[in-house]
């Protein structure tokens, strides 16, 4: 079976940025995902497109085609403050580097980077880490198979577990109109 729309894909990959291993999924624990519904990038989906079982690939993605480039409004200064819990910060928490899980005002997670610390403020790169960075991927194709319920994620996302209902709308129980 090819890879196609609305097929169950396995994959094995080694990801290299930099001239070094970033990510890699073994045969043994393959990146497993349904073909088509917007769990991968686009181009790379395009490039799995019609290989089967046993093919190797090898492609490249250009920052564009990845993670984008990096937009200078997703580093924000925000305020101390924000870090607090019953007035104080966690030790070590804001060193540079540190990947910290915050949520916008909407309520979806974000991760940001600390970048600078001041005595108000603390400088944080939203960006994507892999932002500016050509992706290097090559691999083989472990699996395919038609898609069946159990291949699809249980979840949208948006905390309504199990409220999709694969077909890109929200069951009953969901209202957050989220699903793929």
């Amino acid at each position: 079976m090819k890879i196609a729309n609305e097929t169950a894909v396995a994959i094995s990959y080694t990801l290299t940025v930099d001239g070094q291993v970033a990510d890699q999924a073994t045969k043994e624990a393959p990146l497993k995902f349904v073909y088509g519904i917007g769990m991968l990038l686009p181009k790379f989906e395009e490039y799995l497109l019609g290989l089967e079982v046993g093919d190797k690939y090898a492609f490249t993605l250009s920052p564009e085609e990845g993670y984008g480039v990096s937009n200078p409004n997703m580093v924000i200064d925000v305020p101390k403050a924000a870090f607090e819990i019953n007035g104080q910060i966690e030790e070590g928490l804001l060193e540079i580097g540190n990947r910290i899980p915050m949520m916008t005002q909407m309520g979806q997670p974000v991760i940001g980077v600390v970048k600078e610390v001041s005595a108000e403020a603390v400088k944080m790169d939203f960006n994507h880490p892999m932002a500016d960075k050509t992706l290097n991927f090559e691999g083989e194709v472990v699996d395919v198979h038609e898609a069946t319920d159990d291949d699809y994620p249980h979840s949208c996302g948006c905390g309504c577990e199990g409220g999709c209902d694969h077909e890109g709308e929200c069951g009953d129980d969901c209202s957050c109109g989220h699903c793929h």
